[in-house]
């Protein structure tokens, strides 16, 4: 009798779960277990997600081929109402929308109608990721709107704590309809970060057993299991780019030519610049704010 009871339950475990948008996630919880153990560095996250954005794969809610129900696609899919987009044989099994995306790029299985959904991810589903606090943000990590509703990916800080770049698949009525990269100031309230270009709050979020530490909001830009993908000479307070890694600034601290501590004031006078940032009034300001103003430094 013990037995046949033991059965029932193991078979209610493994019923399918629903998805809050875009599908249903038809995993067991084996497999999702076994998919969020999975180690992967947040330079590899972010290297499959740049595949996509490369490719300026086109947003579907269904796998290659494959009927795609969101009517907002209809107009580039024509009358059969399916998938028909770049074809690859890595991503073909896999949902072309936000979360499809983020379980491509975080190398998740395919599961159900091409990955996860949104509702699976952290902080509506603990099985594959974890919140974190925004200023911790690293490559690779993902923010998870609020409401449930969209999931993109950080690819790295311009100013710490403030600007960043991210990768998302917009949606079918975006100007841009495919994976694509932004620029973005944001606000950051604990877990919760505010997303200027989105209009919209996310938590920030971060794969079980991604092989890449905190870091983000300050000092620790970044831990050294990512790459640096800043560029030579990109420094913090306490670490600098060099030859593609993080190294501790002191090695050679005369290396550093886009100095981002903005935590402290702006001693080199007006109209100097870096790449990302311009000195003014004092003060580090991203440089977008007044382009023209750049008169020297490196990045002038």
């Amino acid at each position: 009798m013990g037995v046949v009871i033991m059965k029932m339950l193991r078979a209610l475990l493994l019923v399918p779960c629903f998805a809050v948008v875009a599908a249903a996630c038809t995993v067991s919880s084996e497999d999702t277990t076994e998919s969020a153990g999975e180690d992967i560095t947040g330079a590899t996250m972010v290297s499959r997600g740049e595949e996509w954005v490369n490719a300026k794969l086109h947003y579907c809610q269904a796998a290659y081929g494959a009927y795609d129900g969101d009517t907002a696609c209809w107009g580039w899919e024509g009358s059969s109402h399916r998938c028909w987009r770049h074809s690859n044989p890595a991503w073909n099994k896999y949902r072309s929308d936000c979360s499809g995306f983020i379980s491509w790029a975080w190398s998740l299985p395919a599961v159900g109608s091409g990955g996860y959904v949104t509702g699976d991810f952290a902080p509506f589903g603990g099985s594959i990721s974890h919140t974190i606090s925004g200023g911790n943000l690293a490559p690779g990590d993902a923010l998870n709107k609020t409401n449930n509703e969209h999931i993109l990916m950080f690819k790295h800080w311009i100013t710490p704590g403030h600007s960043a770049v991210f990768m998302e698949e917009p949606g079918c009525s975006s100007s841009m309809p495919y994976a694509h990269e932004f620029t973005s100031h944001v606000t950051i309230s604990g877990s919760k970060v505010y997303i200027d270009y989105e209009g919209a709050w996310f938590y920030a979020i971060r794969k079980n057993g991604k092989n890449a530490g905190g870091g983000g909001g300050g000092d620790n830009a970044t831990t050294s299991a990512d790459a640096c993908n800043h560029g030579p000479g990109y420094c913090t307070a306490t670490l600098q780019c060099d030859d593609g890694h993080w190294i501790v600034r002191q090695d050679d601290p005369h290396a550093c030519t886009t100095v981002v501590n903005v935590q402290e004031p702006c001693d080199k006078g007006p109209g100097f610049c870096t790449s990302t940032l311009q000195c003014e009034n004092g003060h580090w300001v991203p440089r977008w704010d007044d382009p023209h103003a750049c008169t020297s430094g490196p990045g002038s």
